[in-house]
């Protein structure tokens, strides 16, 4: 009676205890907040803006652990998407906190990366989820035109920055029906030439995160002018929230971009 007695006083506490959770990416707080995991957070990155999480303290920065800080939050698990070069994740483990990180850098990841914060979270939808998510993803591929069009992203206009191989958002744009110029250019995210841009000759411009003023002057006043995308104003501006972390909206952002292309071409 006496065993009783104990679990049904401090179970709650223990398995609340377990249940705590860092997020030192905004991509994996987001996964969390889809999965109803809110309550589970007790830590976040300096990254993460969300309304939902201000209140939580920051306990490192993008993909790098504050020990200390982690420890005094009380968190169990750290997720990441991202793990900084100077991170210093053994010393988490020492103190039997739980590391997992993230595969972020494909389409085809993000269903799985459901299924495991669904199952840290204890969350038996998760499953289902990602089961859905793995559906439209197959349908977006099988619809995909047997002829893409030519395209870039520029995450930056001065200098250009842009996407190539192992990258989630060249994943998407090939969803939407486009082929990505920089895909060949190099490895995730990185600066590329104008004079690349005039050989790869890209049909259309989508800018993230340059706000519109700022991106068209750099545009139709810098080296790319001449360039027959620039010259036709086929050029979207995507919404960065959506593009900017390997959530189950970067699908929704795929279809928009695909009904944006085909209304400009």
């Amino acid at each position: 009676m006496k065993r009783l007695i104990f679990a049904l006083l401090f179970l709650p506490l223990l398995i609340s205890a377990a249940e705590k959770i860092v997020s030192l990416s905004p991509t994996v707080t987001q996964l969390i907040l889809y999965l109803d995991g809110g309550d589970r957070l007790c830590g976040r990155s300096s990254a993460c803006s969300f309304p939902q999480t201000a209140s939580l303290p920051v306990a490192g920065d993008l993909g790098r652990p504050f020990p200390e800080a982690v420890l005094s939050t009380g968190g169990k698990t750290v997720i990441s998407d991202i793990a900084h070069p100077e991170a210093n994740w053994d010393i988490l483990r020492r103190y039997k906190v739980q590391v997992q990180l993230l595969d972020t850098s494909s389409i085809s990841r993000l269903p799985e990366n459901i299924r495991i914060i669904g199952r840290l979270l204890g969350n038996p939808d998760a499953g289902k989820i990602a089961g859905m998510l793995e559906q439209k993803i197959t349908r977006m591929r099988k619809a995909i035109p047997e002829k893409t069009v030519k395209g870039v992203i520029l995450f930056g206009t001065a200098p250009l920055i842009t996407c190539g191989r192992k990258s989630f958002i060249t994943d998407a744009m090939k969803l939407a029906g486009i082929e990505n110029v920089a895909g060949n250019a190099g490895n995730g995210y990185f600066i590329i030439t104008p004079e690349y841009l005039y050989r790869s000759e890209p049909e259309v411009i989508i800018i993230i995160g340059v706000p519109r003023e700022v991106a068209g002057h750099d545009l139709k006043h810098g080296l790319l002018r001449s360039l027959p995308a620039v010259k036709k104003s086929r050029i979207i501006f995507a919404d960065p929230e959506k593009w900017s972390r390997l959530t189950p909206d970067i699908l929704d952002a795929a279809e928009n971009l695909h009904r944006e292309l085909k209304r400009i071409l």
